[in-house]
């Protein structure tokens, strides 16, 4: 991937996303599914189009006594010149406590939802796999910007909603980068989420929410791997929202390797949150020949 050109005009990234922030639907009881980032690839960080992340991770709201604990596998795979491919499978530790989510929202559930369901306040099982693609398009007004999509597949399990589902969540989104200094970007991010009941669910159609998604990052990179990102997100599905504040930070760890800490904070105070805290701890491999200009290796002989 070659590094974003310095755009004259950086607020016109800014502006066609803003009206995301406008959109308002009508009531719903749909909760907040949630929902890993897209693994956007930064051309000025220089990562590899053929990694594996390593993800561990710990969710929690002490409000409603629930706890995640999460591994994340993630894979890309070179998708073109500029572009990739990405498939991620988590496995979930959750534990509802003593306020499950049939009886936080009563609402979700389906007419042939067990009246004990779910008949565990602990559960264990592998989540939800999503496969999706991150390229580069140009865009009127816009130049070239990031084309990321993901869609989960029905193969998870609705016991750990509402952090997995059998529901097929399918997401498009652009993101923008804009320089703002020698080693200082801005990074906008805006999309839709369209929400679909797979059918089989234990769970009703108002558990799944569609919406709009904004985001905006303050990046500082000082090289392969290393990178440190002030994020900050808004989330509108069917009247519910959410504000999530957040901090990265990685760093190279080997030469072909990177280790990187999440920490994110709910700033809404109501009951749609899946999580009040994220915190997650990563490790990066990356395979040194499919990074931007990197030499392409010699046929044998």
């Amino acid at each position: 991937m070659n590094p974003p050109r310095r755009s004259g005009r950086p607020g016109r990234a800014l502006l066609i996303l803003l009206p995301l922030l406008c959109c308002q639907a009508g009531p719903s009881f749909a909760q907040l599914l949630h929902l890993d980032e897209i693994p956007w690839q930064a051309p000025v960080d220089s990562t590899s189009q053929l990694a594996l992340v390593v993800e561990a991770d710990r969710f929690f709201d002490p409000r409603f006594d629930w706890t995640v604990n999460r591994l994340l596998l993630t894979v890309v795979l070179p998708g073109g010149e500029d572009g990739i491919f990405f498939v991620r499978m988590p496995h979930l530790t959750f534990d509802s406590g003593a306020e499950s989510a049939a009886s936080r929202w009563p609402e979700i559930l389906g007419e042939e939802t067990p009246a004990n369901w779910p008949s565990s306040s602990r559960v264990k099982s592998f989540g939800q796999l999503e496969v999706g693609s991150v390229s580069r398009v140009a865009l009127p007004g816009l130049g070239g910007v990031q084309f990321g999509t993901a869609l989960g597949l029905p193969v998870g399990v609705d016991k750990l909603y509402p952090f997995s589902s059998t529901s097929l969540p399918l997401r498009g989104e652009l993101r923008k980068i804009v320089p703002v200094g020698r080693r200082w970007w801005i990074q906008a991010r805006g999309g839709y989420l369209l929400n679909m009941d797979s059918g089989k669910a234990d769970l009703s159609s108002d558990a799944f929410a569609s919406g709009t998604h904004l985001g905006f990052d303050l990046a500082w990179y000082r090289g392969r791997g290393s990178r440190l990102l002030l994020t900050a997100d808004l989330a509108e599905r069917n009247g519910r929202r959410s504000r999530l504040v957040g901090l990265q930070w990685w760093g190279g760890w080997t030469d072909d390797g990177s280790v990187g800490i999440r920490i994110a904070k709910e700033l809404e105070d109501g009951t749609d949150r899946p999580a009040s805290w994220y915190l997650g701890l990563a490790w990066r491999f990356d395979s040194p020949a499919h990074r931007p200009g990197a030499a392409p290796a010699k046929p044998k002989r």
